[in-house]
Order: structure tokens, then sequence, then C-alpha cells
């Protein structure tokens, strides 16, 4: 009897994925962003690896990242309003496009060996600037392809797109790395960025515009966040995944200091692969996280799994920086990855769930403001810290030298999980923001 419980609830999991693969437009818009995503995690382990080699400065490292990531700070509310107002499938064309620009320029620049510093961070800046756009506008496609009945499941299994792809890229990333360098990898992401042109072209359903009403633009910009921010349930989300952002993933941008200063390895080869693997072992957990987040799509779980979430997250953390040996740190990063996941891709379900249809791209661009316009800080912040900490010893406060039990990048994992128990006691002590996720909550 077990065992044929087992094969109906795996065949239900399995349908769930199914279905909504089953819709064309969507899948075309699936397999775009996968092979998209592979390319720009195939740089990521490249550039990570590149930056810190050239500069051997956390610091530098961290700010490639902040200026990646930044301009989602100033410009991301204004994003979602373009999001709403122009086609989308134009949108997507035009930004699939610049972003390629940037990568392609990387590619020669150190193919020929003129590329510096400064070269990559306006990179860097260049891809956040369009990422402001292409983000809310690619998320907001998937209420287009898949019926709203559906859409529960449709966000996990398009976020599958981009962990799949943490899988894949960094292990494809760190073998051409290690075999032919970095150019390679630049080039190899401009070029992934034709998948999502391709998906564009393709998709049959209507990515117009769908605004009829005269709207002055100060009204569209702020109008997402005045409804996220009134709507209790969504502002809860809201704080709660910007405090994960900002401390909870800042281990991401350190991997490459980490890999050499906890994991001990010291030779160019080692690290290439060890960072490569790094990235896997999270992209492996990530996609457990999506996997389980579909299952259960359907099921009052997700107030649940915000708060367990952040709870793994913070023992995750508090372990990371005592993982001296690899088959000890690439669990870890498994787990942090399907937390991480778990609670970013619930709380983007429930934002389209919970926001009405014309104003859904503004809406998510406040999402996607918490997840990505404030993490450039504690991530700068955390940078600045394992620099100096593993300089001095110490962290010099102005006149105040204060001793710390630990430099480097394990002091600055270490405080980051202490911000994030904050977040998870609070997540467990929240009634009234985390009621009413779900027409049938019954948590």
């Amino acid at each position: 009897g077990g065992h044929y419980f087992a094969a109906g609830v795996h065949a239900i999991q399995q349908s769930k994925i199914a279905k909504v693969l089953g819709y064309r437009d969507f899948r075309n818009l699936w397999i775009g962003a996968f092979l998209s995503f592979t390319g720009s995690w195939m740089q990521t382990v490249a550039q990570g690896y590149y930056v810190f080699e050239l500069t051997q400065n956390e610091t530098k490292l961290a700010f490639v990242s902040f200026c990646s990531s930044v301009p989602v700070f100033v410009f991301g509310l204004m994003a979602g309003s373009l999001a709403d107002s122009f086609d989308k499938r134009k949108l997507l064309i035009i930004t699939q496009a610049a972003l390629a620009a940037g990568p392609i320029y990387l590619a020669v620049a150190t193919q020929y060996h003129f590329v510096q510093y400064w070269h990559i961070v306006v990179s860097a800046l260049m891809l956040g600037l369009v990422g402001c756009v292409e983000m809310p506008v690619r998320q907001s496609v998937v209420s287009r392809v898949v019926p709203p009945e559906d859409l529960a499941a449709a966000v996990p299994v398009n976020a599958m797109t981009f962990n799949l792809a943490r899988i894949f890229g960094p292990a494809l990333g760190g073998i051409v790395l290690s075999r032919v360098g970095v150019a390679p990898c630049y080039l190899l992401n401009g070029i992934s960025y034709i998948a999502l042109i391709w998906s564009a072209v393709r998709i049959k359903s209507d990515l117009s515009a769908q605004r009829t009403t005269n709207e002055s633009g100060r009204h569209m910009l702020f109008e997402g966040m005045t409804y996220a921010m009134r709507d209790v349930r969504l502002r809860t989300l809201f704080c709660l995944e910007a405090l994960t952002a900002c401390f909870g993933i800042v281990y991401l941008p350190l991997l490459p200091p980490f890999v050499s200063q906890v994991m001990g390895f010291t030779t160019q080869e080692s690290r290439k692969l060890a960072l490569g693997h790094c990235y896997t072992a999270i992209g492996i957990g990530s996609i457990i996280g999506l996997v389980a987040a579909t299952i259960v799509s359907d099921r009052p779980y997700k107030r649940g799994i915000i708060r367990s979430a952040m709870w793994i997250i913070t023992a995750c953390l508090a372990a990371l920086p005592y993982a001296h040996n690899q088959w000890v740190a690439y669990p870890i990063f498994a787990l942090l990855g399907m937390a991480v996941v778990a609670q970013f891709n619930t709380t983007n379900a429930l934002f389209q769930m919970l926001s009405p249809e014309r104003l859904r791209g503004r809406v998510l661009s406040v999402h996607i403001w918490g997840l990505n316009g404030l993490s450039p800080f504690g991530t700068l912040l955390y940078g600045w810290l394992a620099e100096t900490s593993r300089k001095n010893g110490f962290l010099p406060l102005g006149r105040i030298h204060l001793w710390v039990p630990s430099t480097g990048v394990r002091l600055a994992i270490q405080t980051a999980a202490v911000a994030i128990m904050l977040g998870a006691i609070a997540a467990s002590l929240s009634r009234r923001g985390l009621s009413d996720l779900e027409p049938h909550d019954g948590i």
C-alpha cells in the first residue's frame, strides 16, 4: 500500500510541472530563459574568480556585485511602470540585445589583454540598468502565458530556469575557465541572450500593454509601491525578503575568497574548480527548494515555508565559517540554496497572486526592488568587513579598534547569521502580516 501511495504522490508531483510546461508559450519562455541564465552563471563564475585574482581585494570584488545591483535601488520602481506601459515582447527583445553587449565587449577586451577593472565595473552598471527593466518584464510575462489557476505552480517552475542554470552554468563555467580561460565564458554568455530573443519572437500570447486609462507618470511610478505598502501581507513579505537579500546571501559575492580562506584551496586550478562546485551545490539545493514549492503550490503552507526558510538560512550561515572540508561545505551550500529560493519564490508567487493584473508589473517591481535593490548595500558592507578585518585582525571604527573573534570572510558570514536570526524571530512572531496568504490558509 505504501508503494502505491508513494507512486501516486510522485505522479501528482510530476503532473503539476508537466501541466504548466504543456503551455506552448510558457515552454518557449522557459527554454529561452534557461539557456540565457546558463550563460550568465558561466560568466559569474569566471568573473568572480578573475576579479579576485586581479585585485586580491574583497571590497573591489563586492563592488562589482554592488554595481550590478545598485541601479535596481535607484530605478527599479520606475521600471515596473515600463513593464505595464509598453509591449512586453518588444521590451524583451531590446533588453536582451542590450544585455549581450557587455559580455561580448569584455570577451574581446580579456582575450586581447586590454581589460581593466573599471571596464568590468562599467559593464556591471550597464547590466544592472538594463536588468531593472528586463526583470519585471520577463516575470510579468508568466501571468500572460498561463491561466490564472495555474499561476501559483507556474512561478516556481519558471524560477527553475535560473536555478537549473545554477547547476549547469557553474559546472560548465568551471570547465571552460580551467581549460580555455575567462574570455570564452564572457563570449558564451553574450551569445546566450539570443535564446530569450528567440523565445520572445515565438510567444503567440498577447504581450501588448493593457493600459486603458490616462495616468500621470508620477502616479504610475508610486502606485505599485503604495499598493504593496498598504497591504499588510505584501509589506511583511517585502520586509522579510529584503532582510534576506541584504544579509542572507552575502556569501555569494564572497565565494572566491571563501574557497581559499575557509576551504583551504591554494592553487589556481583547485580554486577554479571549487568555485564552480560551490555554485553547483547551491543550484542543486535551489532545485530541491523549487520542486518542493511546486508540489505544495496549491496547499496552505506558504507562511510555514517563509518562516522555516529563514531559520534554515540562519543555521547554515552560522555553520558555514567552520566548513573547512568540502564535503561539509557543499551540503551547507545546498541547504542555503534550497532555503533562499523557497523564501524568494514563495514571495514572488504571492506578489503575483495578491496583486491585480493592471498593477502586476509595478507590484512585481517592488518585489524585485526588495530582492535586488537593497542587497548591494549589504554586499558592499560585508566585502569591506571581510577585507578590513582580514588585513588588520580587528575592526577600526574611528579611533576605536574593535577586537573580533574571527576575521575575513568568516566574520562577514557570522555577522550576517545574526542579522537573519533576528528576521527569523520576527517572522515567527508575525501573525497579521503572514495571515490570509491564500484563500484556504489552514496553518
